[in-house]
């Protein structure tokens, strides 16, 4: 039976000392990964395209002793992933948490909404909405490039046993609700097609990562509306409940927070007992299925 003080939040959620890596931690929801680990005493890699964003993220919280360093590389250049790989192997002994988070969003089609007409009509215009690029490109960053990331560091993930932690590190992916969601959403097929390409790759490497040598846990998290690049916020409507209500179905009126989602990533980094798993994070869900 475990002490009380076993089971104290501080206990529980204890990941002082560790080091993590969030793909495109620069800016929103990956911003809001990072902050939430160097709160609570991590060092965590920020890794993007864009350097000055990246920059913008560093930080060093004296409290905590957590920080935020910024690391440019291409998730979707296999070079890139391994030049930031051994940029942090020559600093870090492992890696405890590997957040794959950097995304594109796609094409839908836009203000006029569904087409209309006769069968025809319909055809045409889904055809010229979209190309294979959109297709292609979309799924570049939002699958193929966690493949590769979790791949390239898997050394550094299972390394971390060698060097005084219980488990190896673990892998986060970042998908989506749009990933489950059975409708198109105003036609974002490629977007919700690599998202749930995202959880289908998710659950592949937990199977293939947990054998003897490896253990390592990979688990996914599907985000519903939370503000940020992808998903702005309405400054007209973002303080009105019925706002969100009427126009997103979320029966609580409001978009998520950094405290929310914070909650569930930590969640994911320090239980032992949970891989292959995913979790959706959003106030419609239940709603829009009951």
């Amino acid at each position: 039976m475990a002490d009380l003080k076993d089971l104290t939040a501080q206990s529980l959620f204890n990941i002082k000392g560790w080091v993590a890596v969030v793909t495109g931690g620069g800016t929103g929801l990956g911003l809001i990964t990072a902050k939430a680990l160097a709160a609570n005493g991590v060092k965590v890699y920020v890794t993007g395209r864009r350097v000055d964003k990246l920059q913008d993220a560093e930080m060093q919280d004296a409290v905590s002793g957590g920080s935020i360093v910024a690391l440019q590389m291409d998730v979707t250049d296999k070079e890139s992933i391994k030049l930031g790989v051994q940029a942090i192997s020559e600093k870090e002994k492992c890696v405890n948490f590997l957040v794959n988070n950097a995304g594109v969003t796609s094409v839908n089609y836009g203000p006029k909404g569904a087409p209309q007409g006769d069968v025809k009509a319909i055809s045409e215009e889904m055809l010229r909405n979209q190309d294979f690029k959109d297709w292609t490109s979309i799924y570049s960053v939002n699958v193929a490039s966690y493949y590769f990331t979790s791949a390239a560091f898997l050394p550094l993930l299972c390394a971390a046993r060698e060097h005084g932690f219980p488990e190896a590190g673990s892998i986060l992916n970042i998908s989506s609700i749009s990933g489950i969601t059975k409708e198109s959403q105003n036609g974002q097929f490629s977007y919700n097609a690599s998202k749930a390409a995202t959880i289908s790759l998710t659950e592949q490497l937990a199977v293939d990562f947990k054998r003897p040598g490896l253990e390592v846990r990979v688990n996914t998290l599907a985000p519903g509306y939370f503000p940020s690049e992808m998903t702005p916020i309405d400054k007209d409507n973002g303080q009105l409940k019925e706002h969100f209500m009427t126009k997103w179905g979320i029966p609580f009126g409001r978009a998520g927070q950094p405290r929310d989602y914070a909650q569930a990533v930590l969640n994911f980094a320090v239980n032992q007992y949970v891989t292959g798993s995913t979790l959706v994070i959003d106030g419609a869900w239940l709603l829009a299925h009951a």
